[in-house]
């Protein structure tokens, strides 16, 4: 199991994902197990989860940080200096 972080206008979400092989074949096929939620959410409902790699996957949450660039995270032009 591993987390995957999706951007939307500047907020993280997080996603339990799981990898899947088709048919024995080699090349591994992803499928969301649960969505988490924000940062705050994600990192509660998965101290409740029985995983085995729990700790892991905390701490993966708890690194992520929203990227933040010119325009602090705002939507539209940045401003000129």
């Amino acid at each position: 199991m591993f987390i995957r972080i999706k951007q939307v206008k500047g907020n993280s979400y997080f996603y339990l994902m799981e990898s899947q092989r088709v048919e024995g074949k080699p090349h591994p096929v992803p499928k969301t197990i649960a969505y988490l939620g924000n940062r705050d959410r994600a990192i509660s409902r998965l101290e409740t989860m029985a995983i085995s790699n729990q700790e892991q996957l905390i701490a993966r949450v708890r690194a992520a940080t929203p990227t933040v660039g010119k325009n602090h995270g705002k939507r539209g032009r940045p401003k000129k200096a």
